[in-house]
């Protein structure tokens, strides 16, 4: 009995031992693997802790790259709110501090007849397109300037649309610039016309003595029917509607030179091209013939009307014909040929005129819109050149080009249909 109790204990302590011997090893390898997983936590926390350390630095670089940015840099909600501006824009906008511009509207900037088209610019952006704009805002202080914005979509994680993120620069200068060239070019095309009717006189003055000589002629006749007492009731009524319809014919012509020497300009309003070429054609049609040039003028029928200044449009006919017209004092008179045509192409309004000139070489054709340039020995070079600006600023544009058959040049203008919504401001 007692051995069997010695072999029991002995078992039990071995049962024991060995128990103790398995925590053991499942203790040591549980602290392996403990230190197995420290050691990745650690090199995961130091990995975070520099991404972040790298990511705080980046941030601090792009928020200091921002902070010196001179432009404006800005993001904005959908409905305006203003939530970010860097400190140029804050200057830009006559803010001393962030809270002066932060969590208002952009629209309480903006000048009201362009706060459609930035609204329509924002709903674009926040579809996930780009853009830019000009427009006009007044700053706190009160100052109205002119803005460019170039705008994108700021996304997040997802690839969602969060705001929109601008770039906004200052171009009042710019602007400014560009408004004193224009009135520089008005008073150049003002100019040009005076100095046009100057060269343009005599051949007007014969043309308005027509008429004044008629007048004068039917009036004496009707004197002296009247004191001779032959003069019926009906030939003395035609005689006086002679005088009236020589009268209606002079005023026409001065009318038309009082309106072609105009210094103001009329604004931009839909326009019949036929009725502004035949009043070109009133005051250039003395000189044409003056010249002995035969003139053919092709208008497209139920052309739509043209947007744009009567007198300016007239300037620019006038001066293409009057071109023509003293090209073509090289050639024999039985060869002078002067064609007007007026169509449509890509909806667009096209003038050409055509001569049956000499022509001119490639490398001067390519410089004859150039200011100064001039083929006459008397010319200043800025007739071509005011009207191509005079096109330009109604949307279309200028060329020439060699006629196809034939000697001479084609000159070609496009201008843009009044149904289109155009803004010349």
């Amino acid at each position: 009995m007692q051995l069997i109790a010695h072999t029991s204990i002995w078992a039990l302590l071995i049962a024991v031992l060995t128990l103790m011997g398995g925590l053991l090893l499942y203790v040591s390898h549980l602290n392996r693997r403990l230190r197995h997983s420290k050691k990745v936590l650690e090199v995961e926390i130091g990995e975070r802790r520099r991404a972040e350390e790298k990511s705080a630095e980046n941030e601090n670089r792009l928020r200091q790259i921002i902070a010196s940015e001179p432009e404006c840099v800005k993001l904005q909600t959908q409905d305006g709110i203003l939530l970010e501006m860097n400190p140029a824009g804050l200057s830009m906008m006559g803010a001393n501090q962030s809270n002066e511009i932060i969590g208002t509207s952009v629209y309480d900037l903006i000048v009201p007849k362009f706060r459609d088209e930035y609204r329509a610019l924002t709903t674009r952006v926040f579809a996930g397109e780009s853009d830019a704009m000009e427009f006009q805002i007044i700053s706190l202080r009160g100052r109205r300037l002119w803005m460019e914005t170039h705008a994108v979509p700021l996304r997040d994680g997802r690839n969602r649309v969060i705001a929109l993120l601008g770039i906004t620069r200052d171009i009042t200068v710019r602007k400014h610039a560009e408004e004193e060239i224009r009135l520089h070019y008005r008073e150049l095309a003002h100019a040009s016309r005076v100095n046009t009717m100057g060269e343009m006189a005599s051949g007007l003055a014969h043309e308005l003595n027509q008429p004044l000589a008629a007048i004068a002629n039917y009036s004496h006749g009707c004197l002296r029917r009247i004191r001779a007492g032959t003069g019926t009731v009906d030939d003395l009524t035609c005689a006086i509607e002679q005088v009236c319809s020589q009268a209606d014919r002079a005023a026409e012509i001065i009318r038309s030179l009082r309106s072609f020497v105009n210094k103001e300009d009329s604004p931009f309003k839909p326009l019949e091209l036929k009725t502004v070429v035949r009043e070109a054609m009133l005051i250039v049609g003395p000189e044409a013939y003056a010249h002995q040039v035969d003139v053919t003028l092709k208008f497209m029928p139920d052309m739509p009307k043209v947007l744009g200044n009567a007198i300016q449009i007239e300037q620019v006919v006038l001066n293409l014909i009057r071109n023509a017209v003293e090209v073509m004092d090289e050639i024999p008179f039985m060869l002078r040929y002067l064609e007007l045509h007026t169509f449509m192409e890509d909806d667009l309004a096209v003038v050409e005129v055509r001569d049956t000139g000499p022509g001119l070489p490639a490398e001067m054709l390519a410089r004859m819109f150039d200011p100064f340039f001039t083929t006459k020995e008397t010319g200043m070079g800025m007739g071509l050149a005011i009207c191509r600006s005079i096109v330009e600023a109604h949307g279309g544009n200028l060329s020439a080009f060699p006629n196809k058959e034939g000697n001479g040049l084609t000159l070609r203008f496009t201008l843009r249909l009044a149904m289109e919504e155009i803004s010349y401001e």
